[in-house]
């Protein structure tokens, strides 16, 4: 009876066995095909992509910048000739004046009694003078009926020419009481008021010229070289900066200082009422040099601290060390290292070694 049962229990076993074994076996699945397609897959093209553009040959501009200040050509300190009480001021900071047109006026009373004295002086001189010459044989007043040694004599003893002096100096002292302009211009600093006292040495105004107003500014004595009389600058007010006025350098002062800087001075060509004495401004020296060979900045790359320009040939980058002549803030001028023709690299050149395969496109 127990052969029986483990008779029984060996061919459960067996059957088990058998069927575990059969559900092992190993299977295909669809992620293990899609793998295999996959490496069957042929390797898509990862050569980079570029812009290209042809070397420029022809005029580069080049510029430095600088900040000077604008000036008038001509500035002065006026003041009366006298001291005085201030009777009338006919003008005020900003007003444009003409050459001759009165500015103030002082209280001339004291003056005009001068005057009057002095002419005074000049009628009684007269009337001696009158005297004398009937004296010595003359006619009425002609002094010139008289000899020479005594027409001098009676215009001497008659106070005639005292008399004139006294009356010149009058006439001189009353129009120093008036303060007129020298020359045409823009009023400015002042601050005197009527029936204030003034001294002769006290500045009333000042007086900037408004013909031809210039700007200062320095350049580094290691860039003298390239800047010449006569040539174009730009001048942007820096409380401006969207204005911009045309000039030209009118003068260079032949003295470097302790900084090593030279003076600069340029001819501002049409300045309007917007331009102040003393206004900061910013200065681009402009010079146009010809027959260059001319790439844009992003066409210049650094290798191993030097400057490397690629160009494309038969489909690969080239890489060729340039040398830098001129640069402004777009372009480069490139005195060795390209040809005209070379189509250089302007895009895409940040990262590529030499003979590398590319990919142009299109700008």
């Amino acid at each position: 009876m127990n052969k029986g049962r483990w008779a029984v229990l060996l061919s459960a076993c067996s059957l088990l066995t058998t069927g575990l074994l059969s559900n092992c076996k190993p299977a295909t699945s669809s992620a293990s095909q899609a793998d295999s397609t996959a490496l069957n897959k042929p390797i898509a093209e990862t050569n980079p992509t570029v812009i290209c553009q042809p070397v420029r040959v022809g005029t580069f501009a080049l510029s430095s910048a600088a900040t000077g200040l604008v000036r008038a050509p001509t500035q002065s300190r006026l003041s009366f000739r006298i001291g005085g009480t201030i009777n009338q001021v006919l003008v005020h900071n900003g007003s444009m004046v003409t050459a001759g047109q009165l500015l103030a006026r002082l209280d001339d009373r004291d003056q005009r009694l001068t005057l009057r004295t002095a002419q005074d002086q000049l009628a009684e001189s007269m009337v001696q003078l009158r005297a004398l010459v009937a004296e010595y044989g003359g006619i009425e007043l002609d002094t010139a009926s008289l000899k020479a040694n005594a027409q001098a004599f009676v215009l001497t003893k008659s106070g005639y020419y005292k008399a004139q002096t006294a009356l010149m100096l009058a006439r001189q002292q009353m129009a120093y009481t008036e303060l007129r302009a020298p020359y045409a211009g823009v009023v400015a600093n002042l601050t005197a008021k009527s029936y204030n006292f003034i001294t002769s040495y006290e500045p009333f105004c000042s007086l900037l010229s408004r013909a031809g107003l210039l700007v200062e500014f320095s350049v580094l004595e290691s860039e003298l070289a390239t800047v010449q009389a006569g040539q174009p600058v730009r001048i942007a007010p820096i409380a401006m900066p969207e204005r911009s006025y045309a000039g030209q350098v009118q003068e260079i002062n032949p003295f470097v200082n302790a900084q090593g800087l030279v003076l600069v001075k340029a001819r501002i060509n049409q300045p309007d009422q917007r331009l102040f004495e003393g206004m900061n401004a910013r200065i681009v020296i402009e010079r146009r040099i010809p027959n260059q060979l001319i790439v844009p900045k992003t066409a210049v790359v650094e290798r191993s601290d030097r400057k490397v320009v690629f160009t494309v040939d038969e489909g690969k980058s080239k890489w060729n060390y340039v040398t830098i002549a001129h640069e402004n803030d777009t372009e480069f001028a490139i005195s060795e290292g390209l040809k005209s023709g070379d189509r250089v690299i302007v895009s895409g050149n940040l990262n590529l070694a030499h003979d590398a395969p590319v990919r142009v496109q299109t700008p």
